[in-house]
């Protein structure tokens, strides 16, 4: 493909996204009542008298909850939060409620339509009143853990310091908190622009607009609205140690990596970070994060699918172990269900 032909579909493919969101938009703006719940089932407790709630979106195309994911859920409920569990799968097997009952205050079903953002939407909708809440809680099941206690880790989530935060942030693209796991304060949930945002989430079956739109969309508007954003694990820290230790090998011996086998991935992530190449910190950065850092969580698109290539994803487990006590094994039975012609 030549140039020109190339900047034409690029410009057809920008076209066509163009035509797809704002014809979502204009379907969330003018239908009425608009939501893709079409199951639900009740926990022991009601959200009405709840101040924290923590909002978990589930995929799976069986219908199954894994181990990984009751894990998770037992881990927020420690941590003081109540649930708002919202699955996008085609169906929730009944043995699946069942197991899921104790867990939940209250379990939805839904038509994945716009994805972890359409779902996340069709749950705050359930909230009786978002703006009397304390805390709430917005995560899924793309990551595996925590890897240590939650009440910890958002302990250090000080109010005073920030009204949004993610564990980690990213600036590809634009700078924003990856939404994976964000935590609100009473001062984002009363705030006009957060439930402006909330209305103008449109249900688009593009994973790109998703992106760009609802992601990174979301930081900035939070920011124009002048709420403070901050990551537990921020991106310019991580970087800029990860800078500081391969300059300091490469000055002590320049041919440290020589033997070594990503020393050609090792060369371009210090070439990019120091050029100011933004890379995904959840993925790039997983190593020093979980060893250095106590960081929580690893990215289960890093494990099954490791679409960035990072090297080293097979030391997953020893490192998991040598910083943490939990179960590993709730990773491997989640990949024996979903790999396919992949091994770690």
């Amino acid at each position: 493909m030549g140039l020109r032909e190339f900047r034409q579909t690029l410009t057809r493919r920008r076209l066509g996204n163009f035509i797809e969101h704002r014809t979502c938009w204009m379907r969330v703006r003018f239908a009425r009542n608009p939501s893709w719940v079409v199951q639900r089932w009740y926990g022991d407790r009601g959200l009405a008298e709840t101040k924290r709630i923590a909002v978990f979106v589930h995929y799976d195309a069986k219908g199954l909850i894994h181990q990984y994911v009751l894990f998770y859920l037992q881990q927020l409920r420690e941590a003081g939060y109540d649930i708002l569990f919202v699955t996008n799968s085609r169906r929730l097997l009944p043995s699946a409620v069942e197991v899921l009952r104790p867990h939940c205050a209250l379990i939805l079903r839904r038509r994945n339509r716009g994805y972890d953002f359409g779902a996340y939407k069709d749950a705050i909708r359930e909230i009786p009143d978002v703006a009397a809440l304390d805390n709430l809680i917005l995560a899924n099941d793309s990551v595996y853990g925590p890897f240590h206690s939650l009440s910890d880790l958002l302990s250090e989530a000080d109010p005073a310091q920030a009204d949004i935060w993610g564990v980690t942030d990213s600036f590809e693209h634009h700078y924003h908190l990856q939404s994976y796991f964000l935590l609100f304060h009473r001062a984002a949930l009363t705030a006009t622009e957060f439930h402006r945002f909330w209305r103008d989430v449109c249900y688009t079956q593009t994973k790109e607009l998703v992106i760009h739109h609802h992601e990174i969309g979301f930081s900035r508007r939070m920011l124009a609205a002048g709420l403070q954003l901050e990551a537990l694990y921020p991106y310019r820290a991580v970087a800029m140690e990860l800078i500081d230790d391969l300059q300091r090998r490469w000055l002590d011996n320049p041919h440290w990596a020589a033997r070594l086998p990503q020393r050609d991935y090792l060369k371009w992530l210090f070439e990019n970070l120091m050029a100011g190449v933004p890379v995904n910190p959840s993925h790039f950065f997983w190593e020093p994060l979980l060893r250095r850092h106590g960081y929580p969580f690893l990215k289960r698109e890093l494990l099954t699918r490791n679409p960035c290539g990072v090297p080293l994803t097979q030391y997953w487990e020893s490192v998991v172990r040598q910083v943490s006590g939990y179960d590993t094994r709730l990773i491997s039975r989640h990949l024996q269900h979903v790999l396919r012609n992949r091994s770690i």
